[in-house]
């Protein structure tokens, strides 16, 4: 694994000290991840899952894209969820909701996976 692929894992233990993080490396310098609990906030039932993401060996320069929650969330409005978030998908073996979000930070060296995740949980939280 790649220093800035390990130090970003290390980033999100302090981010998220209360969660397990499950971490596989890719063999290319990169890791799959998996943080849990975590929350998605009070319009979804249940408000605690799991985020998993790639973060690839070209982090920082790449976009950890996209992002997966368990498939079992569910907007207490009784809502159907739209495109960027779309059911029917897999991360690392379990069922999958896909969060499709872009950062263009990655392609100046800007990202921080911290930071990529805390974005989709925000926009998660404000999503209509």
């Amino acid at each position: 694994m790649k220093v800035e692929v390990s130090k970003s894992i290390e980033e999100l233990k302090r981010q998220f000290p209360s969660a397990e993080l499950t971490i596989r490396e890719d063999g290319h310098g990169g890791a799959m991840v998996i943080v849990e609990p975590v929350s998605v906030g009070g319009k979804y039932n249940p408000h605690m899952t799991w985020v998993g993401f790639h973060i690839t060996a070209q982090y920082p320069y790449a976009d950890i894209y996209p992002i997966f929650i368990g498939a079992e969330i569910k907007r207490v409005d009784g809502r159907e969820f739209q495109a960027p978030v779309t059911h029917g998908h897999q991360f690392e073996g379990r069922p999958a909701i896909q969060v499709s979000r872009r950062s263009g930070a990655a392609q100046n060296g800007l990202q921080r996976a911290t930071t990529k995740i805390l974005k989709i949980l925000d926009f998660l939280e404000r999503l209509e």
